[in-house]
């Protein structure tokens, strides 16, 4: 009930084709019950949370073991450093190769788990042996110990299950309960989300933090273009952005594009309210000067170079997929046009593991796998795409809409932005075509699969309504009232 009176309240927001997006998420919609639609959202947010859980809980268990888990567990004893040793200012963030390798927050609280389940983080693996195989890795004691690997893992399968219900809520912020509801299901069964976010590596958490500020952003956005007030919760995206960057440089992208939404909409209000607008630049540049400050703060490294050692981090990370490509495979060297459609490809159709990956012989062909479903494939077109082609037309019809008519840009815009900024940031800096790299498209895309079932949902319900036969009214005496 509560998913037909979402998709009746949606056509009732949107009107006519996309003309109805000039309102918000919450205007012109009928009225429910007071507290009704609040409590079914919990109710499926909680569903969707032991679903989530159970389903990437049992991932956890048989999903292959990857040597990057053994490379993020022995940097765990960063948490030892930090917050048993308290040493910030030692040898031990010199410039090296390993401090250049990758943010520390992921580090911090991969090895907070293996310490709070009774392991020292420095009494673990080594660094896992790239040109030797499993069985000698092991030998070596470069492969975690199940006591150490299975909490971890654990972990992160439950911060995957609440990064997906945080999914969910951006969902019903853009489009309502069903879109929510959709982008949900399809994130918690993709085979290639269940394999990254039960591994001990950082994709789980980069998807919490990304998709936490995520959902500051719409909400901010929203509650702006109903007042033009820049409420509170505005202030708290450029925190959580700056943690996600913390946890992966890929959270970069993340930043660009809610100062881009902040960007778009002071300048569509620029001439009609000039001071609403500088406030919104304000905030924008707030954000991203924020986001700055928690990267520097969370990693000793860049204090005494903050520029420098970033542009140093960015280098090495650029040098490593290049000698990744040609030393196990599937390099990307098409131009950035080919790069997009590649990644819209992996995002929504199938995606292509190297040999490496998937624990086979060097030489081996990629193994291909889907990205979301197993549904058929017609025209090379997976259902999810086209689904998602839907989302995305009937969300840039929204912004445009919006744009035309000159109100202020709410959640729509800011999605649209978000989506921008990690398909054409990934995509301009794409130089291996490894399943990872599609994990955060593949999770934001699924708002779009979302709109797009939205979108079909509606046209039917309007089609049904127009073609039920209408049944006049008996002509007759009324009828006496009753008593």
């Amino acid at each position: 009930m509560a998913v037909a009176d979402e998709a009746r309240a949606t056509v009732n927001s949107v009107g006519e084709g996309c003309a109805g997006a000039v309102v918000g998420p919450n205007m012109g919609r009928r009225s429910l019950p007071a507290g009704a639609g609040g409590v079914a959202d919990v109710g499926i947010a909680l569903a969707l949370l032991v679903v989530a859980a159970f389903v990437l809980l049992r991932a956890a268990e048989t999903v292959p073991f990857h040597g990057d888990e053994s490379e993020w567990i022995a940097a765990g004893r960063y948490f030892r450093f930090v917050f048993l040793d308290h040493d910030v200012t030692s040898q031990v963030w010199r410039p090296s190769w390993l401090n250049r390798d990758q943010p520390p927050l992921g580090r911090y609280i991969i090895g907070g788990i293996v310490w709070a389940s009774g392991t020292d983080p420095e009494k673990v693996n080594r660094t896992y042996a790239w040109e030797r195989d499993y069985e000698l890795n092991l030998r070596e004691g470069r492969v975690p110990e199940p006591h150490i690997l299975k909490p971890v893992r654990r972990a992160m399968a439950l911060v995957g299950a609440v990064s997906i219900v945080l999914l969910f809520v951006a969902g019903r912020l853009v489009g309502g309960t069903l879109v929510g509801a959709v982008a949900g299901f399809v994130a918690t069964f993709s085979p290639l989300l269940q394999s990254y976010f039960v591994q001990a590596r950082t994709e789980a958490l980069l998807a919490f933090f990304s998709t936490l500020a995520l959902v500051a952003l719409l909400a901010f956005a929203r509650t702006y273009q109903r007042s033009g007030k820049l409420r509170p919760v505005g202030w708290c995206v450029g925190l959580l952005l700056g943690l996600a960057l913390a946890t992966k440089l890929t959270a970069a992208v993340g930043i660009v594009g809610a100062c881009a939404y902040g960007g778009a909409a002071a300048l569509a209000r620029l001439r009609t309210a000039r001071q609403e607008a500088m406030r919104l630049i304000g905030w924008s540049a707030a954000t991203g000067l924020l986001a700055t400050l928690v990267w520097v703060a969370a990693n000793p490294f860049l204090w005494p170079d903050p520029v420098g050692r970033t542009w140093s981090m960015l280098e090495q990370q650029q040098a490593i997929m290049v000698e990744q490509g040609v030393e196990f495979g599937n390099p990307v060297e098409t131009p950035l046009p080919g790069r997009l459609l590649l990644m819209v490809r992996r995002s929504f159709g199938e995606n292509s593991t190297p040999a490496f990956d998937y624990g086979a012989p060097r030489g081996s062909e990629p193994l291909i796998r889907r990205t979301f479903s197993d549904l058929p494939i017609v025209l090379g077109l997976s259902v999810e795409l086209v689904l998602a082609a839907i989302g995305l037309v009937v969300l840039i019809g929204r912004v445009a809409t919006v744009w035309w008519s000159g109100v202020r840009h709410g959640s729509e815009t800011a999605l649209l932005w978000w989506l921008a900024a990690y398909f054409i940031g990934i995509g301009a800096n794409l130089s291996l075509d490894w399943p990872r790299y599609y994990v955060p498209t593949a999770f934001y895309g699924a708002i779009l699969i979302g709109l797009g079932v939205q979108a079909i949902v509606t046209a039917a319900a309007r089609w049904l309504s127009r073609s039920s036969p209408v049944t006049a009214p008996a002509v007759g005496p009324p009828a006496e009232a009753a008593g």
